[in-house]
């Protein structure tokens, strides 16, 4: 499949500003978030960041030439195995040699002992979201009109997540399959319920774009996004008139609004490609969208180990500034020196 650039834009400027996010969250005094910084990283991350990660997911998976049932679950080994690999080198480890401030743990809900590191490895976050969303679209996407199921699992997902959040068991294993599936903070982030929304309305939205007789398009998605953010925002008002549910575990009308937001940037970002040239800062984000899962663990990796250094949410703005540049340029030179170690090992 063809790249298509203006989804390698959205993806990798997501990608980029996953380390200023996380930087700001564990380092920033929480004076530095109501800066015009702060409230910058706020927005892509709550509205931009891992809502069009997992719509673009869905999306890509539409094009691929491999999207059978066998190297779906494969490669979903594989994330479980990253996943894993890095709750033990961005949580555990640093929790053994007692890098990891009282406040952060008091945070994580992390018990004394033994238990405490089981907490600590079976976290839940957005690999295992990834894994777990790549085998359920594999099996989706093996139906003829998997659009179409797609789309209708994806709003039956929307309205019935609340009534199986929390949802446990006497066993173990399923209680801890259950909590991957609609858990909270501190102990699951992004999990299936709802976030399971985004991939699956991508895979609808993949075949849109495929089928040239449609009228919807990357350029023309903004409109029915206006009108499900106009719709959601309605019937918050009038009938729910509440206020934004947690990031996480998203109510059906956030998600709603959510969703719309996410369809008009991907009409944002089609718009970009076509209008803006080609730069240089184009290649970086084409760049970070083909090394999202690298860039993820190592900028996670970095900034935890960097926690004994630089305390927890005690750095004022300029300090903010500086762990940015400094986490972002390691985080990218890292992934450059792996590329650059690739390419030089010789053929066996």
């Amino acid at each position: 499949m063809k790249r298509i650039s203006s989804l390698d834009l959205a993806r990798g400027f997501t990608v980029l500003m996953i380390a200023p996010i996380h930087s700001v969250m564990l380092y920033s005094e929480y004076s530095v978030r109501n800066t015009l910084l702060g409230n910058f990283l706020a927005f892509v991350a709550e509205w931009h960041g891992a809502q069009i990660f997992m719509l673009v997911m869905g999306i890509s998976f539409s094009f691929s030439k491999n999207q059978g049932l066998e190297p779906a679950i494969k490669k979903a080994a594989c994330l479980m195995v990253y996943a894993y690999a890095l709750n033990t080198l961005k949580f555990v480890i640093p929790h053994f040699f007692r890098w990891l401030p009282p406040a952060m743990l008091e945070l994580l809900q992390v018990d004394p002992g033994i238990h405490g590191y089981t907490q600590l490895f079976l976290l839940g976050d957005i690999l295992h979201f990834a894994a777990i969303s790549l085998i359920i679209l594999s099996i989706i996407f093996k139906f003829k009109s998997y659009n179409k199921i797609a789309f209708w699992t994806s709003v039956s997902i929307c309205f019935i997540s609340p009534l199986l959040w929390d949802a446990t068991s006497d066993n173990a294993f399923i209680n801890y399959g259950l909590q991957l599936a609609g858990g909270q903070p501190p102990h699951v982030y992004f999990p299936l319920l709802p976030w399971l929304v985004y991939p699956l309305l991508g895979l609808t939205i993949g075949k849109i774009i495929q089928q040239k007789e449609s009228w919807l398009g990357l350029d023309s998605f903004w409109i029915p996004g206006l009108i499900i953010i106009t719709v959601g925002f309605a019937f918050k008002h009038f009938i729910s008139n509440s206020d934004f549910s947690s990031f996480y575990r998203t109510t059906p009308l956030d998600t709603i609004i959510h969703t719309g937001f996410v369809m008009i940037m991907l009409s944002v970002w089609h718009w970009i490609s076509i209008y803006v040239k080609p730069n240089y800062l184009f290649k970086l984000f084409s760049y970070a969208s083909r090394r999202i899962t690298r860039i993820y663990i190592i900028q996670w990796i970095l900034i935890c180990w960097l926690l004994p250094f630089t305390g927890y949410q005690q750095t004022g703005f300029i300090g903010s500034l500086f762990l940015i540049f400094l986490t972002s340029f390691i985080t990218l030179t890292t992934s450059l020196f792996i590329d650059l170690a690739k390419s030089k090992k010789p053929a066996a």
